[in-house]
């Protein structure tokens, strides 16, 4: 097996309204969900949740899509990822990402808005517009939410 130089991030794909909320990435130059590295003694969930918070300011709630599995007194049951997805950053560098749904629950004030150049509600058809740079598992990911 090729060892690979991998990353383990979170990503929240946050729905209101029927919409989506993605972020033109500053270094990637892309619309993307927010989302980021998965920090030492944080599960994916709680990643996804301080990513968003810091990149928009808005506090969510991850939304499990799955059926919930009762959980025993000594478990705890994780919301499970709406997707997983190993992409190629740059040079044999991966990220593994799980992908959150989640629902707003409240707005501040965004403390990293300098990772980006602008949030937007996307409708599932400016998702399939060609109008914006849009990697294509985002598209899926989203539609999947949105349908």
């Amino acid at each position: 097996m090729v060892e690979r130089d991998r990353d383990f991030t979170s990503s929240a794909f946050i729905q209101k309204d029927n919409k989506i909320l993605l972020l033109n990435h500053k270094k990637l130059e892309k619309w993307l969900p927010p989302g980021g590295h998965i920090e030492e003694g944080e599960t994916p969930e709680e990643a996804a949740v301080r990513e968003a918070k810091e990149e928009t300011g808005y506090k969510i709630r991850v939304v499990d899509p799955f059926e919930k599995i009762n959980e025993l007194e000594e478990t705890e049951n994780l919301p499970k990822p709406i997707n997983i997805n190993l992409h190629e950053i740059k040079n044999e560098h991966y990220h593994c990402d799980f992908a959150y749904m989640a629902k707003v629950v409240d707005k501040d004030e965004a403390t990293h808005s300098e990772e980006h150049l602008g949030v937007k509600w996307f409708s599932k058809d400016d998702i399939n517009s060609e109008d914006f740079e849009i990697p294509r598992n985002v598209v899926e990911t989203a539609l999947k939410i949105l349908d």
